[in-house]
This record gives structure tokens, sequence and C-alpha cells, in this order.
């Protein structure tokens, strides 16, 4: 059962660590239909990609979300190799993936006009997608982590269950010594007292032959 946890946990660890690519496509967003990259979410990581891209984000420029079209925004970025221009990035999240347009004013990022651009652009999503995979690691850590605690803490409560049962074995094998040297000392007694009852019983019998002379006078 252990080799194959063990082997099971080897293989997830492998398919954390395989990266995803990034495609290249014309979606819709809230400003019409433009060019765009996509990339693959890590199994696990959709509840939390997207604040963590909120903050991933940041050293490029500040995302805010619009609660109307559920994209995150970040206005004017600045993203070396991309564009000597700011750049107006909008992400969205859906299906498992991560869409992102990069305005780069009026003209949206695409392999076929900005080559050097494009491949940056593929670079901050897939720097993004190997940020998601390190925090999945990161907490799979943590849960293996709390799971060693526990049996560590079950293995302290085995030793010292162990040491209380010996010594439990200990009083009672003392308490047993105790018992038989007392059943010993019973019988002795009893010996004892048998005899000394005998010997009551011989008094009461020669006091009472007396008595029974005396009668008879």
């Amino acid at each position: 059962m252990k080799k194959i946890t063990l082997l099971t946990l080897l293989l997830t660890f492998l398919t954390v660590l395989t990266f995803a690519q990034v495609t290249e496509s014309q979606k819709f967003m809230s400003k019409g239909t433009y060019n765009s990259l996509t990339i693959q979410l890590p199994e696990g990581s959709e509840k939390n990609a997207p604040k963590e891209w909120v903050k991933f984000i940041k050293k490029y420029g500040k995302a805010k979300k619009d609660r109307k079209t559920q994209e995150y925004f970040v206005d004017n970025a600045k993203i070396l190799g991309m564009s000597d221009n700011s750049v107006d990035i909008y992400a969205k999240f859906e299906d498992n993936a991560m869409t992102v347009w990069f305005d780069l004013g009026g003209i949206y990022l695409s392999s076929s006009e900005h080559l050097d651009g494009h491949a940056m652009g593929e670079q901050v999503l897939m720097d993004f997608g190997l940020e998601l995979k390190i925090l999945l690691v990161e907490e799979e850590v943590e849960s293996e982590e709390k799971s060693l605690k526990k049996m560590e803490g079950d293995l302290e409560r085995f030793s010292k269950e162990k040491i209380t049962l010996e010594e439990s074995i200990e009083d009672w094998k003392a308490k047993i010594a105790q018992a038989e040297a007392d059943i010993e000392q019973s019988i002795t007694d009893q010996e004892t007292k048998k005899s000394e009852i005998e010997d009551q019983q011989s008094i009461i019998d020669i006091i009472k032959g007396r008595l029974m002379e005396l009668r008879k006078r």
C-alpha cells in the first residue's frame, strides 16, 4: 500500500511539473473579438487563480476586476520586451483556463505582427502558470507535513500508552505477588487457627468433664 501511495504521489508531482502550452486565438471580450493568449490552469488551482493573478501581475501594473464583464483589467502596464509603450491587459478566467488580451494601443498582441512581443506575452502566461504550480506543490507539502505531524503525534501517543501499560503490568505483577504471599500467609494463619481451635475445644471438654463430676457429687 505504501509503494502505491508513493507511486501515485510521484506521478502527481510529475503532472504538476508538466508545463501547459500557451495557445493563440481570436476570442470575444468586452471590447470585441481580438487576438488573445490562453493557458490551461493547473488542476486544483482554478479557485485561487484570479487572486493569484492580481498578485502576480503587480510587477507590471495594478489589476482591477470588472464585475460586469468578469475581466481583470490592468491599465498602462509596463512590460519590457513586449512594447516600448504602455500596455492594457485584459484577463478572464473560465472553463479552467485563463485568456489574456494585450492591447498595445488599438492593436492587440499577435505572433504575426509582434514576434518578440508575442514571445514575451507567452512568457508572462508561462511564468504565471509556473507560479500556480509552485503554490500547488507548496500546498501539497503543507498537507503532507500536517499528515506527518499527526503520524508523529500518534507515534508519541502509542509510545506513552506502551509505557503506561508496562507500568500497569509491573504494578499488576507486584499486586499478584503480594496476593500470592497473602494467600500463603492466610493458609498458615488458617492452620494456626485450626490448631488453636482444637486446643480450645480440648480445654472446653476438660472443663465440661469437671463440671459433670461436680454435679454427680
